[in-house]
């Protein structure tokens, strides 16, 4: 199977998108399969020359109830909206509408006879960021938010109605602005229980906010509780934490080095410093993905002062800004 990119490139007033490779999407018809969701949307665009370079184009291009393609995207997984123009130069987390632009979204081309290509969405990047939002992990967690409605609906009907609202108007295979104006409520919905979560599936932000309550909640208030949450109870998973002490002891000749003070707890207390260590996550939990599996390489292992020096503060400091205040204060 083939991929294929599709780039926010700055032009005139609003920007346009670019496909690479440059003959993956030329003269073809774009269908956009969404294969957890099981629907397919005539995107209702396609890729031509335009002053000799790969864009995209929709076919009406006026037409303001038909979304571009990542427009589409976006708010079929229920994302917040990506502006057109970079007027900002710098991105705020967790994403909302408009204030951020796309750099980057990679598709799977599943389909290709020449005339139509058919694309299922794998990731998309935000401009200004390291940020990706797994596009295939978000689809998935929305058909699970589906297959848990009651659940849902047993905490708030007004999200149970917003989730299928969103899932009646995506299941009709159309194109249209309706999309994004579902997506918009149910987004607006769960900032209102929950928060801003970027990229929270409605079942798992029920789930989260059915746990206990942690101590770091009490810096970041209502607004970051449920990522706050999640960043720590995922913190404490046992099974987890045991994959990622397994893997930075292989990394460090058999022995736990905390990352930011560089201390080998297991040299100076024995087995009982080791148990001291702690997997800390190191995406700033504003950026936190609720939908997406996190891999052991984001974890960090730290001494427990340190870890309790890293969620003093809102945003939670950085294992670099721990380090430089070691640094700072090593006499």
């Amino acid at each position: 199977m083939t991929t294929c990119e599709v780039h926010w490139r700055p032009s005139g007033g609003r920007g346009e998108f670019e496909f690479v490779p440059a003959d993956s999407l030329m003269d073809r018809a774009i269908v956009v399969d969404f294969d957890h969701l099981n629907v397919r949307i005539d995107a209702e665009v396609s890729g031509r020359s335009a002053q000799g370079k790969p864009r995209l184009r929709k076919r009406e291009p006026n037409n303001r109830q038909k979304l571009h393609l990542p427009q589409l995207v976006m708010a079929v997984a229920a994302l917040p909206e990506p502006a057109r123009s970079d007027l900002l130069h710098a991105v705020e987390f967790p994403l909302e509408n408009k204030a951020f632009v796309m750099d980057q979204m990679d598709f799977d081309v599943v389909e290709d006879d020449g005339i139509t290509a058919v694309l299922s969405p794998l990731r998309v990047s935000i401009l200004h960021s390291d940020f990706q939002v797994q596009l295939d992990d978000r689809l998935r967690a929305m058909a699970e938010d589906l297959a848990n409605i009651d659940a849902i609906r047993t905490r708030s009907p007004e999200l149970a109605a917003a989730v299928e609202a969103h899932a009646a108007e995506v299941a009709k295979g159309v194109n249209s602005s309706t999309i994004r104006k579902t997506a918009d409520r149910l987004i607006a919905v769960k900032s209102e229980l929950f928060g801003l979560t970027n990229a929270g599936s409605a079942h798992m932000l029920v789930e989260a906010d059915a746990k206990p309550e942690v101590e770091a909640e009490e810096i970041t208030g209502k607004e970051g509780r449920i990522l706050t949450r999640l960043h720590v109870y995922k913190e404490r998973d046992r099974k987890f934490a045991k994959q990622v002490r397994d893997h930075y002891r292989r990394a460090n000749g058999g022995k736990l080095v905390c990352e930011a003070c560089g201390t080998v707890p297991v040299d100076l207390y024995g087995e009982a410093g080791d148990r001291s260590m702690e997997a800390h996550h190191k995406v700033p939990i504003e950026e936190l993905q609720p939908d997406s599996i996190t891999p052991v390489t984001e974890m960090a292992m730290v001494c427990a002062t340190c870890h309790r020096v890293i969620h003093s503060a809102k945003p939670c400091l950085t294992i670099e800004q721990v380090r430089a205040l070691i640094a700072g204060h090593v006499p």
